[in-house]
């Protein structure tokens, strides 16, 4: 009998907690909910304010056709803010959307410059090898003919000394 009671009271305390948590997850819901349409709520406030004018200016009309004349002009100033609002709306996702096009043409133009410097800088720097080894070719050019030029000389001489000895 112990153990049914304990049962009942597992169960009960279970169906509560289960209650508890529903009634947790659906406030945060609501309260989750609510923080989503509070940029709503202003404009909402708005309509109602309009609706309301229109109520009173119907009731306390004293004839219907100035009244319709009333109520028509009002919805229409609610449909003109309406579409001022999605005008709005509009051009500011194209403004935003040009934006990000200037911003990734501005880009892709940084990325040409930078390959550009780097082309410009393999090409000096394949010059200036040349210009290193045009350079070193001369050198030993000239290295080769002093020795040569030193050769001759000696050469001269020594024939010159051997004509001398023999006379």
């Amino acid at each position: 009998m112990d153990r049914d009671m304990d049962e009942v009271y597992a169960e009960r305390v279970e169906e509560a907690a289960e209650d508890k948590i529903e009634r947790l997850a659906a406030s945060k819901v609501e309260e989750e909910i609510g923080e989503e349409i509070s940029p709503l709520r202003g404009q909402l406030e708005n309509m109602q304010n309009v609706l309301n004018q229109l109520q009173s200016a119907g009731q306390q009309s004293s004839s219907m056709s100035s009244s319709f004349g009333q109520n028509q002009q009002q919805s229409q100033e609610l449909l003109q803010q309406f579409q001022q609002f999605s005008s709005q709306a509009q051009q500011q996702q194209q403004q935003t959307f040009q934006q990000l096009q200037q911003s990734i043409h501005q880009a892709a133009q940084m990325l040409n410059n930078v390959e550009q410097s780097l082309q410009s800088f393999n090409m000096l720097n394949q010059i200036t090898q040349q210009i290193d080894q045009t350079q070193q070719q001369l050198q030993q050019q000239m290295q080769g003919q002093s020795s040569q030029n030193q050769n001759n000389q000696s050469q001269s001489n020594q024939q010159n000394f051997n004509n001398n000895q023999s006379y």
